[in-house]
């Protein structure tokens, strides 16, 4: 085999494409990994802040102790791991007036709306509970995709903040509109991540946990993976075969027997193959966008909103911000905060300058927390639609008639080209747990291929 020959190329170097890497070299192939940036971790970003003194998260960073890839790498890679702060009062915004009360509660619900609140969760959970295990052969499969998540909540709920907040659910898991989204496929990812509650659940589930460095295990992978990872070397064409694939990067020419693709939809769409990909598969590819996701992290010199008993987390109803938490831990001496701007809030920031958008979002800290929000002793942010080879952030995610006309070929190679990313998960979609579920599948399969 020559030097420009290997078993496998990965292409992308976030999560699912270093695990997918690592897992394939452990097993005695020979791989390279392709990463288009100067860095890894794809969509989780830690850059150091020195107002805090340590690494910071503009990407993902929360983890569930269900989630059993990820903490054996936290572990592996001694990643800090820190409890979620929620001791004491959650805040909801609703335009000018601010709401105060418990966790697990939307804050400023009157009676009658938190029993039609519960109601509406109790539909949505059966509906969640009426999926088959491959969605698309689910009974109500064709009624749910024919529509958006939107029309399916109008059908359950009226127009108020019960609806609002139903509306949340595509925003701020996926970075979705609800009026985008396939109502089949927002109820599927939520099922596949254990659903809203767990989702939310800051004991042992989605938001128990979060991370103070989290490209950290990339980059722990990549320690590992050596010279097999080339950086800056974006992939810009592909030609493939049934024998395999030659794939084109501003610094290398590979020949190989398999390509995994551990990228978004939007940037695959950016490449050129030859031959073509099949049209179904072109097709797909259009109509899995990626959400939209801005996150913030902004330190004070002390967490001054847990004097009024408040624990930094904050909400909206009214679409103006997805949430803000406290991530300072039980101890902490400073400030800890990040905002998440999502799907429709995301909107609000996303055009917006850079100082602009601070003082946005500063603003609607203090609504929400006092006056002390506006001047932090450090602030940066993270506009994930704007950054070059991502193009948006969480999750991709399918707009209707996608699931019940093409959901069974999702996951299939087309010759020896494989697909991987938390969008490609089986479980956890849109978790970094689901982007190792998603490079597990995708090497297992090569490892088992009769060709590797």
């Amino acid at each position: 085999m020559s030097e420009n020959e290997v078993d496998v190329v990965v292409v992308g170097a976030g999560l699912s494409g270093s695990y997918i890497a690592l897992l394939l070299k452990d097993a005695g192939l020979s791989v390279k990994l392709l990463e288009a940036r100067e860095r890894v971790g794809g969509l989780t970003y830690s850059p150091e802040s020195k107002a805090y003194g340590g690494r910071v998260d503009l990407g993902g960073q929360w983890v569930s102790p269900q989630h059993k890839r990820m903490n054996t790498l936290i572990a592996k890679y001694k990643v800090p791991l820190v409890k979620q702060f929620v001791a004491g009062r959650r805040a909801c915004l609703h335009g000018a007036e601010v709401f105060y009360g418990e966790m697990g509660t939307v804050p400023g619900l009157s009676p009658e709306e938190q029993a039609d609140y519960k109601e509406a969760y109790g539909r949505l959970y059966a509906a969640m509970d009426g999926l088959a295990e491959n969605p698309w052969e689910s009974k109500d499969a064709k009624a749910l995709d024919s529509i958006t998540y939107v029309s399916w909540v109008d059908s359950i709920c009226k127009p108020g903040r019960v609806h609002a907040s139903m509306c949340r659910m595509p925003g701020a898991y996926y970075g979705a509109l609800p009026e985008e989204i396939s109502a089949l496929e927002l109820i599927h990812k939520l099922r596949s991540c254990g659903g809203p509650l767990f989702m939310s659940d800051t004991a042992t589930g989605g938001q128990a946990f979060h991370m103070m460095g989290s490209a950290m295990v990339s980059e722990g992978m990549a320690g590992e993976l050596g010279d097999a990872l080339i950086l800056s070397s974006p992939v810009r064409r592909v030609e493939w075969d049934d024998k395999g694939a030659t794939v084109i990067s501003d610094k290398i020419s590979l020949r190989c027997r398999h390509v995994v693709f551990a990228v978004q939809p939007v940037m695959i769409n950016q490449l050129q193959f030859d031959p073509p990909l099949p049209a179904k598969r072109r097709l797909l590819h259009q109509r899995f966008p990626s959400g939209r996701n801005t996150k913030a992290v902004v330190i004070y010199d002390r967490p001054f909103w847990r004097d009024r008993n408040l624990n930094g987390n904050i909400i909206a109803t009214d679409g103006s911000m997805t949430a803000a938490f406290d991530l300072g831990g039980q101890g902490t001496d400073k400030g800890i905060l990040i905002t998440l701007f999502t799907g429709r809030a995301a909107y609000g920031v996303d055009n917006l300058a850079h100082a602009e958008r601070r003082d946005v979002i500063l603003s609607k800290l203090a609504q929400a927390l006092g006056n002390e929000a506006r001047e932090p002793l450090e602030y940066m942010d993270q506009v994930w639609a704007d950054e070059e080879w991502s193009g948006g952030a969480s999750s991709p995610f399918l707009v209707p008639g996608v699931l019940t006309t093409i959901g069974a070929e999702i996951r299939e190679p087309v010759g020896p080209l494989h697909w991987a990313g938390t969008h490609m998960a089986t479980q956890y979609r849109g978790y970094m747990e689901g982007a190792l579920v998603a490079g597990e599948a995708a090497a297992q399969r090569i490892i088992a291929s009769p060709r590797a």
